[in-house]
């Protein structure tokens, strides 16, 4: 069976304080970045090879004090060797 790749984006709402300890977060995990910050928000992507692996950085990120809540906006999972295959314009 191949190996998943899972790719996901959430919205993280804080204080201002938070800032840092996400900030760290993103560097020190694996497959997560900031794509975005605004006052008291950030969009945050992940890459990962599994749902559990996803939900324990969301879990992460929820236990930084100063984090008010996590929304996941989009998920979505495929084989790893989809991803490996030229993609071919129709027509």
């Amino acid at each position: 069976m191949d190996d998943e790749v899972h790719i996901a984006s959430f919205i993280v709402r804080h204080v201002p304080e938070a800032a840092t300890a996400l900030d760290r977060l993103a560097a020190e995990w694996e497959g997560l970045e900031i794509a975005a910050r605004e006052d008291g928000r950030m969009i945050l992507l992940h890459e990962c090879g599994g749902t559990r692996e996803l939900l324990g950085c969301m879990d992460a990120a929820r236990a930084i004090a100063g984090v008010i809540s996590i929304n996941l906006v989009y998920h979505h999972a495929e084989p790893g060797a989809a991803l490996a295959q030229e993609c071919v314009p129709a027509g």
